[in-house]
């Protein structure tokens, strides 16, 4: 059940793709290649959201996965956290986000700062009330 809202999302960014047939894109390239990618995506966010994360690194380039592993190839709960916040649509539009040789590389910066988030949430509670 979980896949048919991924595929669907999908689907419509690969529409999307389709209808901007008559430009190469931002980063020119080809129709199939901008499939390939939002297929890869998919693949990959389909993994870190089911908690797949060894099958989602995979997915990612050598020098990407270093990056987001601690050194003996596992994923942090930090950084478990910042992939299952991206969205397979901002992803998908962001520059920079790329396959190379079928592997994907870019995503981690766009990783969300959901640490600096928390702490800004968390001194929320030591401020003064708004209204006296």
């Amino acid at each position: 059940m979980a896949k048919f809202p991924i595929l669907a999302i999908a689907a419509l960014l690969g529409l999307g793709a389709c209808g901007s047939s008559g430009q190469s894109g931002r980063s020119g390239a080809s129709d199939s290649d901008k499939e390939k990618l939002i297929e890869a995506l998919t693949l990959f966010v389909e993994s870190v959201q089911g908690e797949r994360f060894e099958k989602a690194m995979g997915f990612l380039t050598p020098e990407e996965k270093e990056k987001m592993t601690d050194p003996s190839g596992q994923v942090p709960p930090a950084v478990q956290k910042q992939l299952k916040a991206l969205r397979l649509s901002t992803l998908a539009s962001k520059r920079g986000v790329i396959l190379e040789k079928g592997k994907l590389a870019g995503i981690h910066p766009w990783l969300p700062n959901l640490e600096h988030t928390a702490q800004s949430a968390e001194g929320l509670d030591s401020l003064p009330p708004l209204f006296q």
